[in-house]
């Protein structure tokens, strides 16, 4: 690129992803600058010893590491139980294999995971939804179609009594049982995600973030502090998920794309408004006398 004389050109070739995996729902493309930067990122040099130890620690440091090993273990700790529930579930006669083998597997198992993470018992709901599916080689896949019933049904039923504990305040937590080995691993990640997720919040207050203005002040309580600064992580959290950079605490709602996105923004609905009525709190309460030792003096 350094002997054009007048101009030079580079040429990326791109296979057309449909004609890969044309089963599967694609990503959106990666725009020119996108692919330029991917480009310039790599190399084919050889690494230290001690460049490769640094890359490999900041690598499983990253927070979107994190995230994306969380989801996976996640998924994977309840796969075992999905398969079980669906095995007994009353589908039409010849659904269940195609259910098994379809593209749209992972998509189902996410819609379940969602739908007991919202409080709501996925066996009942397998119970109510799967005799209606529609088998047939013209019908939607049945896995996909399972998928959008569930999420539907999870948006409008309101949250049960059994809604899980989420990391951070916004992944859920998968339900027990899990394996040992699986439990430490998520509870690993867990305690680095919400660590991460606090040094995020502190970032932004250190910068004073637009965002984090439009919060409120903390209490002075050291206990309505420590609530605030957790709700608060949360919402940082869910920034950085989803590359927010505007002055709105969550962003536009318009840009909410996908069941996935839906549910982790209300979670961050829910710490929103739990901020505003620990604010609305204090203010209330009017300011409070910093010391009720200290002696009074005559006038």
């Amino acid at each position: 690129m350094t002997r054009g004389k007048h101009r030079n050109h580079a040429y990326v070739i791109v296979p057309d992803a449909h004609e890969i995996e044309a089963h599967l729902d694609q990503p959106e493309p990666l725009t020119v600058t996108d692919r330029l930067a991917k480009v310039l990122a790599r190399t084919d040099a050889d690494l230290s010893a001690t460049e490769t130890l640094t890359l490999e620690v900041d690598r499983h440091a990253s927070l979107s590491t994190l995230l994306a090993e969380y989801d996976v273990l996640a998924r994977e700790a309840q796969a075992d139980r999905w398969a079980s529930l669906l095995d007994v579930a009353p589908f039409p006669d010849d659904v269940t294999d195609n259910l098994f083998t379809s593209p749209y597997y992972e998509r189902l198992q996410a819609a379940l995971a969602r739908h007991e993470a919202a409080g709501h018992h996925a066996a009942v709901a397998l119970t109510a939804l799967a005799p209606r599916l529609t088998p047939g080689e013209d019908q939607a896949d049945p896995a996909a179609q399972l998928a959008t019933m569930l999420d539907q049904a999870t948006q409008q039923l309101r949250p049960g009594q059994r809604t899980r504990a989420r990391v951070a305040g916004l992944i859920p937590t998968p339900a027990e049982p899990i394996a040992d080995d699986m439990r430490v691993a998520l509870a690993q990640r867990q305690e680095l995600i919400e660590t991460a997720a606090r040094r995020l919040l502190q970032d932004a207050e250190d910068a004073g973030a637009a965002w984090v203005a439009r919060l409120g002040p903390p209490s002075s309580r050291p206990e309505r502090r420590e609530r605030w600064e957790a709700h608060a992580a949360t919402v940082a959290l869910y920034r950085y998920r989803y590359d927010i950079t505007g002055p709105a605490p969550l962003g536009d709602p318009n840009a909410v794309r996908g069941p996935d996105h839906a549910a982790e923004y209300r979670g961050g609905r829910f710490a929103l408004r739990h901020i505003k009525a620990s604010v609305r709190h204090d203010d209330d309460r009017g300011p409070q006398p910093t010391d009720r030792s200290a002696p009074r003096r005559g006038l």
